[in-house]
């Protein structure tokens, strides 16, 4: 019980990165938006970190979802499997994948500031990706034929709720990163503690 709750505080941890990510994203590319910025690899790093935020966060609250699906009796320990299995694949995989893209920029970052922070961020994000990279590579097959199993079982109710809890995670992500990118967006106008247009919360 020990484990499942680090577990959890653990991707508790991740969606609340993800979120923070997801706002300093929305900085990012509003700042640049004000300041004619047209470089494409500045921008192609905010919205990597944007799609970043999201994977982390459908993660997180896929495997947040199933685990209290799973100790409430709604789903079977073959279900949990498959959800975190499917996540596992796919967001784990969009992780990694987006993950290089933010590891490479913050090499050239310290590479160019040669500050200590800079330089601990590139070294950090570095064995984080390399570690993804190794666990990705060691679970892929254990988890494909979970989740082959879970597509192969018969049982109808039990791939309705595996696919609900899927669309559920994936729905509060959106929700999430859209509106701290949002906020992230109009801390830009900010002044002096007023907030002008646009509006973090209104389209």
């Amino acid at each position: 019980m020990g484990i499942d709750i680090l577990y959890i505080l653990i991707v508790i941890f991740d969606i609340l990165i993800s979120i923070w990510n997801a706002y300093n994203a929305g900085k990012a590319l509003e700042y640049m938006k004000l300041n004619n910025i047209e470089s494409d690899w500045p921008r192609m790093v905010a919205y990597s970190t944007l799609i970043l935020s999201f994977a982390g966060a459908a993660y997180g609250n896929a495997s947040l979802l199933s685990i209290v699906a799973y100790y409430l009796g709604y789903i079977d320990i073959y279900t949990l499997l498959g959800v975190l299995s499917f996540s596992f694949l796919v967001f784990g995989f969009l992780i990694i994948l987006f993950g290089i893209v933010i590891t490479v920029n913050s090499i050239i970052v310290a590479s160019k500031t040669k500050s200590f922070f800079d330089i601990f961020i590139a070294i950090y994000n570095s064995i984080a990706v390399i570690w993804d990279i190794y666990t990705y590579i060691e679970g892929f097959s254990t988890a494909f034929n979970i989740l082959k199993d879970q597509f192969g079982n018969e049982d109808r109710n039990s791939q309705g709720i595996f696919v609900l809890i899927i669309i559920a995670a994936v729905l509060i992500a959106v929700f999430m990163v859209y509106g701290a990118f949002k906020y992230g967006k109009a801390s830009v106008y900010k002044v002096e503690g007023l907030s002008i247009q646009p509006s973090p919360i209104e389209g």
